[in-house]
């Protein structure tokens, strides 16, 4: 029980991250590696964690942003190739050097540095993204720079949208990309060539090449934001309080900061203490629902730092009771195979087994995604492993 131990935990299964990682390897061509994506601390799962599942499960690379995120990895005994995604500085690049990862390259003077410090690069191609990278011409330039000095390790690029419905966009990244990518494997044999994130990943291996790159599929969270059971994944994270405690309010008292909402008969209030420090937004206040021992609850009145309150029916909810945030109820596990929700299409036909509140419904509510949702799971929220390997 949660109550004694900590106010809010997040349950990460590992197991279900084993899943998806040969889910999202099903279809690789042979010869195609798959590489984890552990940047933000692992999207708030844990980056050490998710990588020891993610490479027990068959991943061969691991995937950060920063030079910090790889020395943590370092640290924890792994030594499978790193490759850091993010810009760095001189100093951040000889702090991957010293951590034995490679990096990502898109500037000549980089590249010079790279080649005095003796760090392998990936030059990034931008077929479309338009943030970092450079056109098709100043690829080969680099390349052949960084070839010459004995740094070359890859050639990458990064979907728009990879994501979205409409495929022409799409369809015209991956034709620059697997054009350009031809022409150089040809030139430099040995070359990783990769451009696939989750969503190009789970679209099929037209987009495979030599590596894929996968994040948010990883924990079991969709790519488009929408339904990810139906590419057979699992979510891995359930983040979890409990009733502190059960009030009456009387018609006409209010709850919560501002006073945003009135009883309008005797209603029973619980109080949880969780809040927007932790991670449950704001914006959910008066519009959320939680679960209640498996039931749901609307959240009522302003969610505040620590603690929010919900109304419960007259016949239901007590005091340790627990009180789901997002994943599924009770002990079901947090990559269950059934879903109770109701889908942009309509109310799921497998559903309700296992009642759950999944990450893409309350990015909708709130306009956003379900990266945002579970990175902003606060550190100070607990983080408990279910389906720890004996090895851990």
């Amino acid at each position: 029980m949660l109550a004694g131990r900590h106010r809010a935990v997040a349950e990460v299964d590992l197991e279900a991250i084993r899943h998806n990682v040969r889910r999202l390897m099903r279809d690789l061509p042979d010869g195609a590696v798959h590489c984890a994506v552990v940047k933000a601390d692992g999207y708030g799962h844990g980056a050490v964690p998710a990588a020891r599942a993610a490479l027990e499960a068959g991943s061969t690379w691991l995937g950060v942003a920063t030079a910090p995120e790889a020395e943590e990895l370092r640290a924890a005994g792994f030594t499978a190739p790193i490759l850091i995604f993010g810009p760095l500085t001189g100093a951040g690049l000889e702090r991957a050097g010293k951590a034995g990862a490679e990096v990502v390259a898109w500037s000549a003077p980089f590249i010079d540095e790279a080649i005095r410090l003796g760090v392998r690069v990936h030059v990034k191609f931008d077929t479309g993204m338009g943030r970092l990278g450079v056109p098709a011409h100043e690829v080969r330039d680099l390349c052949e720079q960084a070839h010459t000095g004995g740094v070359l390790s890859g050639l990458m690029s990064h979907f728009a949208t990879a994501d979205e419905a409409e495929m022409s966009f799409f369809e015209k990244q991956l034709g620059r990309f697997a054009k350009l990518a031809g022409e150089l494997k040809e030139q430099y044999p040995g070359l990783l060539c990769h451009t696939a994130n989750s969503a190009a990943t789970l679209r099929g291996p037209a987009a495979h090449f030599d590596m894929v790159r996968t994040g948010i599929a990883m924990y079991g969270l969709a790519p488009a934001n929408d339904d990810p059971f139906k590419d057979d994944l699992r979510p891995a994270m359930k983040f979890v309080s409990h009733v502190a405690g059960v009030r009456e309010a009387v018609p006409g008292e209010s709850v919560g900061y501002g006073r945003t909402w009135y009883a309008i008969e005797l209603t029973r209030i619980a109080i949880v203490p969780v809040g927007y420090a932790d991670g449950v937004r704001r914006a959910l206040s008066n519009r959320g629902e939680v679960l209640v021992a498996g039931r749901r609850c609307p959240i009522v009145g302003r969610i505040s730092m620590d603690q929010m309150t919900v109304k419960l029916p007259d016949d239901w909810g007590k005091a340790g009771d627990e009180v789901v945030l997002f994943g599924a109820a009770g002990d079901g596990v947090a990559g269950g195979s059934t879903v109770a929700w109701t889908s942009p299409d309509g109310p799921r036909l497998d559903a309700p087994e296992t009642p759950r509140i999944l990450c893409e419904e309350t990015a909708r509510m709130l306009g956003t995604i379900n990266y945002e949702v579970a990175c902003d799971v606060a550190p100070r929220v607990a983080r408990r492993y279910r389906g720890e390997s004996p090895a851990a």
